[in-house]
């Protein structure tokens, strides 16, 4: 332990004096003219950072060990909340989703704060352990609402064109640091998302179920109006699973030269053959398929209703699709077991057929950010 101890601090070393060396690069300028929306990201950074300090108190056995992390975690907690001001200043007092956002990730960075202070100067390391994990989740749920706030955000009102190309103002080396954190961001996000979007669908059945079942009519209105209520849930979820997706497969056409080059000299699996053709007919789409265990890349194609015909995808094959809700699915081309094979199948489809089609990496049936992805390539195969 007094090992592991030693690493830590040596990490916490590093992390200050590389702050100190260069540009704080959670806290630059990287969409023009897009203050709220910089601020709630660099808020949801900051959070994030402290919610790995306070998840290293769960671990430590010393606590004077567990008071040095939790101070950096309340000095994170701190610049969090500042950022968070800074965003609802900037942020127009009309968009209401975003400031509830905002507003709701700034208390829970407050119940963190809180959290932390009061186990600080306790003496029993179970105390530390104890509540060292409340105020870690608890800053947990605020990271994922201020990067909710910031997929809500836009530029400030008659902004200049050049709004809309995006992550132009980091320098390349710094850029790449960036989009990699929001990447991996936005699919812990968009994961998140489809979680509550089939724990909501459950809820819905359970009431439909309920509204067959009873015999009063204010019963059946009374769970008419909690499926309603779940129905507005779901697409609320649903929307916001667009919004990160959208925003995963801009960050992703953007790093592919750099994932490229993570790649390259790395072998395919001998025992993998990608499967990807054009001009063929499959008959049917194949539904909520098991994906096999080890790395696993797809091309996602979009969303559709639940009644696509597998004809509307030019003869992309094979075709695959993931249900999002009752009345839409996530469709999928090809079958690919390296990045560079995913890569090439991807700039076909986007010069062909879907022009906003991106490459989905999954690692042991689960999504995965594609800098995740091409480190397991690097490092472990793709066995």
């Amino acid at each position: 332990m007094k090992y592991y101890f030693g690493i830590c601090v040596f990490a916490m070393s590093l992390w200050f004096s590389g702050a100190q060396a260069q540009e704080d690069i959670i806290e630059r300028e990287y969409f023009p003219n897009a203050r709220a929306k910089n601020a709630s990201i660099a808020a949801a950074r900051y959070a994030e950072e402290g919610y790995y300090y306070t998840k290293f108190t769960t671990y430590i056995s010393a606590v004077d060990s567990s008071r040095m992390f939790a101070d950096t975690a309340l000095f994170f907690v701190k610049r969090s909340l500042m950022l968070s001001d800074t965003a609802l200043i900037h942020a127009p007092k009309s968009n209401y989703p975003a400031r509830d956002f905002l507003n709701t990730g700034r208390g829970k960075l407050l119940s963190a704060d809180t959290v932390i202070r009061e186990y600080y100067p306790m003496s029993e390391l179970r105390s530390h352990h104890v509540f060292g994990t409340e105020a870690s989740l608890t800053l947990s749920n605020a990271v994922m609402d201020f990067f909710n706030a910031s997929l809500l955000l836009k530029g400030e009102e008659n902004a200049p064109e050049s709004e809309e190309k995006r992550y132009k103002v980091l320098p390349f080396n710094d850029e790449v640091i960036r989009l990699e954190a929001d990447e991996s961001a936005y699919q812990a996000a968009a994961n998140a998302y489809e979680k509550e979007i089939a724990e909501f669908e459950e809820i819905k059945q359970r009431y439909e179920a309920g509204i067959a079942k009873a015999t009063a009519q204010k019963k059946r209105h009374a769970l008419r109006e909690r499926k309603r209520e779940t129905e507005l849930q779901i697409d609320q979820s649903t929307s916001r699973l667009r919004d990160a997706t959208s925003r995963i497969e801009e960050i992703r056409q953007i790093l592919d030269q750099k994932f490229l080059a993570d790649v390259e000299g790395v072998e395919p699996p001998s025992e993998h053959v990608a499967q990807f053709e054009t001009g063929e007919n499959p008959e049917v789409i194949e539904m909520d398929e098991v994906i096999p265990d080890g790395l696993v890349y797809k091309i996602q194609l979009g969303y559709y209703p639940s009644d696509v015909q597998v004809s509307n995808f030019r003869g992309l094959y094979p075709i695959s699709g993931e249900t999002v809700n009752k009345s839409l699915v996530r469709i999928y081309a090809g079958v690919f077991f390296s990045y560079a094979e995913a890569s090439k199948g991807n700039e076909y489809i986007r010069a062909n057929a879907i022009a906003n089609a991106f490459v989905v990496p999954f690692y042991n049936g689960s999504k995965v950010s594609v800098s995740k992805a091409v480190e397991v390539e690097r490092r472990r195969g793709v066995k």
